[in-house]
């Protein structure tokens, strides 16, 4: 008895090499899977109350001249934003 010729299955050999919907477009800008979302959340309202905390130095440097909690404020917000972008665009794969 002959064997049966196998069927060849739908997509053929291309669809093997084609991206990841996660990793192409506007989705490759927001976190992938659950735990990066909790971090990207995280750090994005950390960043949100940093910029906040910002001009409240400023206003309080104004009357006592005392500067640093502003260049503090200025480089936490920059550290918290860096590393909300890292939690949206790294993939659990990659890490």
């Amino acid at each position: 008895m002959a064997r049966k010729k196998k069927v060849k299955r739908a997509g053929g050999r291309r669809a093997n090499y084609a991206p990841l919907a996660h990793t192409v477009g506007p989705r490759r800008l927001f976190p992938y899977g659950w735990i990066m979302w909790v971090g990207w959340v995280m750090f994005g309202l950390l960043t949100v109350a940093m910029f906040v905390e910002i001009f409240v130095a400023g206003m309080a440097a104004t009357q006592d001249g005392y500067w640093g909690d502003v260049f503090g404020a200025v480089l936490m917000t920059g550290l918290f934003g860096w590393m909300t972008w890292l939690f949206g665009t790294s993939r659990l794969k990659d890490l």
